[in-house]
């Protein structure tokens, strides 16, 4: 059985948990606390010293990009083609070098200037917002609805879902699910992913900040 171990949030480990579930394969997902964190730290149970790690039958893997990678492949959303996995991988680079953005304010001490300081990451023009502008060209482009223009859901799908619409969750001081109805284009490929069956099915809890990934999470703004 494979081990998901993070933290309860969604952060760096949500897109291997989706992963996994769409695969269909027994896993766990094992949430730890701080203290939980550092007991496996002082362990030595975490390879490099971080969370998350996968825990697979031949071993543990950790990094977020490589667990998140591996859970694709596993839940079979790794395209054959060559050609469109270098598009799924360019679609992965572009998601993020937007959300580097991000980086930075999580040092503001300061409430207000941190709130100030992401409201703005979005004023038009910006490097997040040509980001996500970027990614509702390439939904607009495809003749599939998949991001990738694959014939299938990709981690491309899986990563701008995620990655996109768990920013306006509430966990970001200054960003507000309001926010996100400037991008018109990428409600709707939030709607398309939301319905899927099993990614609803998955969603289909109460939960603090996964609302974000219901159906019907900005209808109402």
């Amino acid at each position: 059985m494979h081990e998901l171990i993070y933290f309860e949030s969604p952060g760096y480990a949500e897109p291997t948990r989706l992963c996994l579930e769409l695969s269909e394969l027994p896993w766990k997902n094992t949430t730890v606390d701080w203290k939980g964190y550092l007991e496996l730290k002082e362990s030595g149970d975490l390879p490099w010293g971080y969370l998350p790690v996968l825990k697979t039958p031949q071993g543990t893997i950790a990094e977020s990009n490589a667990l998140m990678r591996y859970a694709a492949a596993v839940a079979g959303l790794e395209p054959e083609d060559l050609y469109i996995r270098g598009k799924v991988d360019e679609i992965l680079e572009l998601i993020q070098g937007w959300r580097t953005e991000f980086t930075p304010t999580f040092r503001i001490e300061d409430l207000e200037e941190r709130s100030a300081a992401r409201k703005a990451m979005f004023v038009e023009g910006t490097k997040l917002d040509r980001g996500l502008k970027d990614l509702e060209s390439l939904y607009k482009a495809s003749s599939t609805g998949w991001l990738a223009d694959s014939e299938h859901m990709t981690l491309a799908d899986i990563k701008a879902f995620l990655n996109v619409f768990m920013m306006y969750s509430g966990q970001f001081d200054g960003i507000d699910a309001s926010m996100a109805q400037a991008y018109p284009t990428l409600l709707e490929f939030h709607s398309k992913m939301a319905n899927e069956p099993k990614i609803k099915a998955y969603y289909d809890r109460e939960d603090e900040f996964r609302w974000v990934f219901k159906p019907d999470a900005f209808s109402s703004e």
